[in-house]
């Protein structure tokens, strides 16, 4: 992981912590940008990152693709999974856009 984690949330699944970090976005030699994001939930640490034509869209783009990963757990479907004891996880929308009443 290049970069320094520079946000973290602290999400709750139940009793437990779930840990997610964003790195600061790296511009890569083909000029694109990268951001790094790490999950570390029930003592595994999942690393994955986006990619954008700006650190922004890569930071937000990395955002989107945690959401949808959140959204798509057990943890999310049987309500244990929360932000600040509330469903809604306050990140940009998951793709593609998730409707939990469906």
């Amino acid at each position: 992981m290049s970069g320094a984690a520079f946000v973290e949330r602290i999400f709750e699944d139940g009793e437990r912590e779930v840990r997610c970090r964003f790195f600061t976005p790296q511009q890569q030699p083909t000029g694109e940008y990268r951001c790094a994001w790490t999950l570390t939930w029930a003592g595994e640490t999942k690393s994955h990152s986006a990619h954008g034509i700006d650190g922004v869209q890569a930071l937000l783009l990395a955002m989107r693709v945690v959401h949808t990963e959140l959204v798509d757990s057990e943890s999310y479907r049987a309500g244990r999974f929360t932000y600040l004891q509330q469903r809604d996880l306050d990140l940009p929308p998951p793709f593609p856009p998730y409707d939990p009443e469906a």
